[in-house]
């Protein structure tokens, strides 16, 4: 990704590794304005196949780069049926937002300020991969297909509730948590899991209850943010197809 300045105004737009445009403009770094926020997890790819051309290989140039949007499903064994018809697509963390606590993005994968804009949602296009996975060429992922805009945001909002009343040190559960801790002795930790719950679990809950309720039906599943150590938030998809 790089950014292209005008002389005129002094705005730089993004020009991804396609060559496509997007939807915003960044300011030039001597500024001292905030970077444009953009999906880190994705990458692209210009040596790969066209959906119709029976696999062979060949490079394209930069106007007709895949954007890898969904990854490997490494939550399951590697050979397993699952393994074979389930991708990952990955939420990254907001750093912008806070660092005293996990924070994921709330805007869906592709509809980021600086992502590669094309098609509003996924095409397959091209064919990378040993096992012949289909991506598109732009930032749009699969998962706009299979969940809204106000689900995702929905979802992502309660999970980030909980991971700050978890991790932010001065949630009144920590602020209790600690000084009760103190008063005991230490022995307060030996004790409070017999009390009350901590946040993490009722995060647990949550991510089960919407995996059975709501995203079972549409063949999704989130992965819980503990086994990604809280760096990411996972998404399992349906492999996509043509």
């Amino acid at each position: 990704m790089e950014l292209e300045f005008h002389k005129d105004n002094s705005v730089g737009t993004v020009i991804s590794e396609s060559g496509s445009q997007s939807g915003a403009s960044v300011p030039e770094v001597s500024q001292g304005r905030a970077p444009i926020f953009f999906n880190y997890h994705e990458f692209g790819e210009r040596y790969y196949a066209d959906v119709n051309s029976q696999y062979q290989l060949k490079e394209h140039d930069e106007d007709h780069a895949l954007c890898m949007t969904h990854f490997p499903n490494v939550y399951v064994a590697r050979g397993s049926p699952e393994f074979e018809t389930t991708r990952i697509v990955r939420v990254p963390r907001r750093f912008e937002d806070t660092l005293d606590c996990p924070c994921f993005s709330t805007v869906i994968p592709g509809m980021e300020p600086g992502a590669i804009t094309g098609e509003p949602v996924f095409q397959p296009l091209g064919v990378f991969d040993e096992d012949c996975q289909l991506f598109g060429y732009s930032s749009a992922s699969p998962l706009t297909q299979l969940l809204s805009v106000e689900e995702f945001q929905e979802m992502v909002i309660t999970i980030n509730g909980f991971l700050r009343d978890a991790f932010y040190i001065y949630s009144w559960f920590n602020l209790v948590d600690i000084s009760l801790e103190v008063l005991s002795l230490g022995l307060w930790r030996l004790v409070s899991k017999y009390i009350w719950r901590h946040p993490l679990l009722y995060l647990e809950d949550y991510v089960q209850q919407i995996n059975q309720q709501g995203l079972k039906e549409k063949g999704l599943k989130i992965i819980s943010p503990r086994k990604s150590g809280y760096l990411s938030l996972d998404f399992q998809i349906p492999r996509p197809s043509t």
